[in-house]
């Protein structure tokens, strides 16, 4: 028990260090663009959050009208450049910032069920999972807001 929750500890810090600005580790054990699978991944993970949040019947006021084909490929480029995959972002903070107003906290709450689900779809690794999630659901709310 102890050894694993050492085990666990020393994961999060790798983890952690990947995620530091200095430019030697962080290209040493690259960024979460790239330990999530690049671009590929990040369009499947875009899409796939999208098309379940369009069917789910929490968003059907905010997403029921949605192209979401045309919505995907901006949020799969924000994502990639939250992520540091050096993709331009569609959206500034204060775009994000007005955009989460257009969505209640159930909303908001219904957005990050489906992300987590779409997460757990394409990436296998648990702290891969928890490091995507920490740079994107705390923001996700006004990226979709802003994006729709």
């Amino acid at each position: 028990m102890r050894l694993q929750i050492v085990g666990r500890w020393l994961a999060l810090t790798l983890l952690g260090l990947g995620l530091v600005v200095h430019e030697g580790t962080g290209q040493t054990l690259g960024s979460l663009f790239q330990m999530l699978g690049g671009m590929d991944t990040v369009t499947k993970l875009a899409s796939g959050l999208l098309q379940s949040s369009a069917s789910d019947p929490r968003l059907a006021g905010v997403l029921g009208k949605v192209d979401t084909s045309a919505v995907a490929p901006k949020l799969a480029d924000q994502m990639c450049s939250m992520l540091g995959g050096g993709c331009k972002a569609p959206l500034t903070d204060p775009q994000i910032a007005a955009g989460a107003s257009r969505l209640n906290e159930s909303q908001t709450k219904a957005l990050g069920d489906n992300f987590s689900s779409a997460l757990s779809s394409v990436a296998s690794n648990p702290l891969v999972r928890e490091g995507v999630s920490k740079v994107i659901a705390p923001k996700l709310g006004g990226i979709v807001g802003a994006l729709i």
